[in-house]
């Protein structure tokens, strides 16, 4: 199982500070979530900020680190601009960026693009079809997208950089009739157990998770799961990890906290034991 970080804290300075303990402690890739309007869920250092742009910024200050976008919300996003951003990032990262898309969680973003939101998958399937034709070189033209052939500056991946959908159950049955990788988010291993058997019954590839953690004296309730995170001290942390790999979870992307405090106590224990912990039983290489 690969385990990524996204570095969220309150400064630029901190968060360059968690990514370098990050990246030199094992936690890759680098991963920035997206969103549009301001919300106290997401302060300006903790997922606010354009995520192309502060990627490239990471992947420039940590060369050697993967860098992934998780998820790019599709349907409140041009998919030329889109598609153009996400070839430089492979470019810029040397084929090591990841782009996951999601059709999007607050109304208020969808309304503020002018966007019905009931109709946000059908906005994400056309976008998708409009990224692969142009990762392809081609043109494509749909019922909310269209994208012109040749964009610059091409792939430097065959076919693209990975492509991975992100959301909630439908998402989850188009990436199957897809054939490409899923991500869920905020999800108990209890929680994400039936999941992950309609995702390997239907023939599924890769599966992924985002979801926050944090360390704390006492472990989170019954299902393992407070809102957004899976806290407790650090063995607790090493034993869910343990589940979701158990359930078939290839790549565990990780929110440690919004404040610095949280943040760092979080990553130093990611770092300094859990990591080695979970590569002593051979979950993480």
């Amino acid at each position: 199982m690969r385990i990524g970080l996204s570095p969220f804290a309150t400064t630029r300075a901190a968060v360059e500070a968690l990514a370098a303990t990050a990246v030199a402690g094992g936690l890759d890739p680098l991963w920035l979530g997206d969103g549009l309007l301001r919300n106290p869920e997401f302060p300006t250092w903790s997922g606010a900020m354009e995520p192309f742009t502060e990627l490239a910024w990471l992947a420039g200050r940590f060369p050697a680190a993967a860098v992934a976008l998780g998820a790019a919300v599709l349907p409140l996003r041009d998919t030329t601009w889109t598609a153009k951003q996400a070839m430089t990032l492979d470019h810029v990262t040397g084929g090591r960026f990841t782009l996951a898309v999601a059709p999007g969680f607050w109304p208020a973003e969808s309304a503020a693009r002018g966007l019905d939101h009931r109709q946000r998958g059908a906005h994400l399937a056309d976008a998708v079809a409009g990224l692969q034709a142009a990762f392809r070189g081609e043109a494509y033209e749909g019922p909310f997208v269209r994208v012109p052939a040749g964009l610059a500056p091409g792939p430097l991946t065959p076919g693209g950089p990975p492509l991975w959908l992100a959301g909630a159950e439908a998402t989850m049955h188009r990436a199957l009739a897809l054939g490409v990788p899923f991500q869920a988010s905020r999800m108990s291993p209890d929680a994400l157990a039936p999941w992950a058997r309609t995702w390997r019954d239907g023939g599924g590839g890769l599966l992924a998770l985002r979801i926050r953690v944090g360390v704390a004296p006492v472990a989170s309730g019954a299902d393992g799961l407070d809102w957004q995170a899976v806290t407790g001290p650090a063995g607790h942390l090493v034993d869910e990890m343990a589940r979701y790999a158990a359930l078939g979870v290839d790549d565990l992307s990780l929110l440690p906290g919004q404040d610095d405090r949280a943040s760092r106590e979080t990553v130093d224990a990611l770092v300094g034991e859990v990591l080695p912990a979970l590569r002593s039983e051979g979950i993480v290489t």
